[in-house]
This record gives structure tokens, sequence and C-alpha cells, in this order.
């Protein structure tokens, strides 16, 4: 009787690890799709910060007038919130200290539908911004660049807009725990 309960716990135990490895209902995960509609301009060398799991790299250049394929980030197991942050380095334009451009998108997608928010910053940097930085520098950064007041949430469209820029950037993000966030780098038309 005993090895039929011991292995009954056996069954039971190895069903449960498999259950808990791809139960996927309260978990929050966020696709990423950045897209450079720009017709001079290049991303390039990206960085990420996500605590969780990634599905799909980040294309590692993104030429202009293409989109590349999606990237999903899975929060960790027992988190509620799926955040993170991407940067791009801009080839094409630099900033008024003549250093690079980086393009650096922040989001976070929480389970409770509408909460969801992303925020699209535009920073001049002598080296990449995720460049040789421990984890709690990458968190202080995003916490930095994703403020309240930069935030926009779903309904809504973040935007990035300099007079001296030769390019604007525009990003939604929808209200699902499994969030999509579309951003498109794209031409600054003028008029004068």
């Amino acid at each position: 009787m005993e090895i039929a309960t011991i292995a009954h716990a056996k069954v039971v135990l190895a069903y449960m690890q498999h259950f808990i490895r791809n139960f996927s209902g309260f978990k929050t995960s966020t696709t990423v799709t950045i897209c450079n509609n720009h017709q001079d301009m290049t991303l390039t060398d990206p960085d990420i910060f996500s605590p969780g799991e990634i599905k799909t790299p980040l294309n590692p250049t993104i030429n202009p007038k293409e989109s590349p394929d999606s990237s999903k980030f899975i929060a960790k197991l027992g988190k509620f919130t799926s955040q993170g942050m991407i940067s791009y380095k801009i080839i094409g334009q630099r900033g008024p200290n003549w250093n690079p451009l980086y393009l650096i998108v922040t989001w976070k997608v929480k389970l409770v539908a509408g909460e969801n928010s992303i925020c699209i910053n535009v920073r001049e940097y002598e080296s990449p911004p995720l460049e040789n930085k421990t984890n709690e520098e990458k968190y202080y950064l995003f916490k930095e660049l994703h403020k309240k007041t930069n935030r926009t949430y779903p309904g809504g469209t973040a935007k990035w807009d300099s007079n001296g820029a030769m390019f604007i950037v525009k990003g939604t993000i929808d209200t699902r725990s499994n969030a999509t966030i579309k951003v498109c780098f794209d031409q600054k038309f003028s008029f004068y």
C-alpha cells in the first residue's frame, strides 16, 4: 500500500511541476515591435533591461524602412508586472554635445488591465546607457526615465519630438496583461 501511495505522489508531483512550468494564466508579458520608417537613419546596438524571460531577441540593426520581428518579454514567475527598457543607438544624428543619441523605450504592464504605461525618451550619452551597469543601476535608470509625468497610458500615444531633431518617435500600448507595444521611428517633416 505504501509503494502505491509513493508512486501516486510522484505522479502527482510530476504533473504539478509540468503544470507550473506551462501555466501562463497569471503571467504578464509584453510584445514590443520597433519599426524604422525613417528614410535615412538606422537604429543599432540594442540593449535590454527586463527582469524575466526574453522569448525573441532584438534585431541588432533596424535599417531605414524596416520593421523587424517583435520581441516578447515575460515577467518572472510570481511577478505580476512585466517591465523593462530597450535602448537603440540612433545613427544619422548626434546630440548637442556631438555624442550619440539613444532611443530608449520603457514600459510597465500589470496584471490588472488598464494600468499599463509606456514612455519614450531620446537621450544623448557618451557611451551606451546600459553598458557596464549593474542590475540595480539599470533599475534606477528605468525608474528615472519612466517617471509619471512622461508616461502614456493605453488610449494615448507616447511621443518624442524636438525642434532640433530630424526624426519623430511615437508609440502605443494596449490594456491587456499580455500587452502589445508598437514604436515607430519616423521622418520628421519640416515645412519651412
